[in-house]
């Protein structure tokens, strides 16, 4: 891309406005606002957070800030004029709700309430313990269906909800095959990536599909494959490679796994 080009396309977009500066502005505070809401631990010193000052701190989210700062953008306004006095319409009106993604919004919280279903209903953990009927099976094969199994299932609920149900089992079932739980455990994590085929898996397809120009039917025919190739290269490539960038011994378990450790699994100690 020739350099001019860009240029051009920079002088085009003129100065910055009183608006642009504002909305910097809210975002810069919200930013600051989630980052020192909670305690920060800084080697041996810890920064208090703010949150603590609120009444009920313990009710305060990352959301509640979110939610705040953007009615904020109703109250202040978008242009000045006349020195420092501001006048003029609202950073955002009554209009913008006419102008929301209703479908999307629908559509993602949809697929939220699905993966709650999953969960509440028992239906996430019956598809979990299917994983400990592979404990007679080689490691790859039991890597094969673990990425076959969470790329599909990811497609139906979210991302995080797909590795928060199957990472805790996983790490069952590698301790009762006696294999290191990376083994299973990361492969999964990349396959609940793998979400491309249905509108509610991810954000980029709900956004495609909500062009209307496509349908599931399209998105699935197209997807399928792309998640098969996803099954096959991630399995390969970590069974390969994996194994040496993680120095995972696949038929030693390390200490810390073990049912009997005294501690939560994780890293060894240096």
């Amino acid at each position: 891309l020739p350099q001019e080009s860009i240029q051009e396309q920079y002088r085009a977009l003129g100065p910055i406005s009183f608006a642009e500066r504002s909305v910097l502005v809210v975002f810069t505070a919200t930013a600051l606002l989630w980052v020192f809401r909670q305690d920060l631990q800084l080697g041996t010193f810890t920064l208090p957070g703010w949150g603590r000052l609120m009444p009920h701190a313990d009710l305060l989210q990352d959301g509640t800030i979110a939610v705040c700062m953007a009615l904020t953008l109703f109250l202040l306004p978008s242009r000045q004029s006349g020195g420092t006095r501001q006048t003029g319409a609202r950073l955002l009106d009554h209009t913008v709700f006419s102008r929301i993604p209703w479908d999307i919004v629908l559509l993602f919280g949809g697929g939220y309430a699905l993966a709650k279903g999953f969960k509440s209903s028992g239906l996430s953990e019956f598809f979990g313990h299917q994983f400990e009927s592979l404990a007679g099976t080689p490691p790859l094969g039991v890597v094969a269906a673990v990425c076959t199994l969470l790329t599909f299932l990811t497609e139906l609920t979210s991302n995080t909800a797909t590795a928060e149900m199957a990472l805790p089992i996983l790490a069952s079932v590698a301790t009762a095959m006696k294999v290191h739980p990376f083994l299973l455990m990361i492969p999964a994590t990349l396959s609940a990536s793998c979400a491309f085929m249905m509108p509610v898996a991810t954000p980029p397809n709900a956004i495609v599909f909500s062009s209307g120009r496509l349908k599931i039917l399209d998105m699935v025919k197209a997807g399928i494959l792309i998640n098969l190739i996803g099954v096959a290269v991630i399995t390969l490539l970590f069974y390969v490679l994996g194994s040496w960038v993680f120095q995972i011994d696949a038929s030693a378990p390390p200490d810390w796994a073990s049912p009997h450790a005294p501690s939560a699994p994780g890293p060894p100690a240096n």
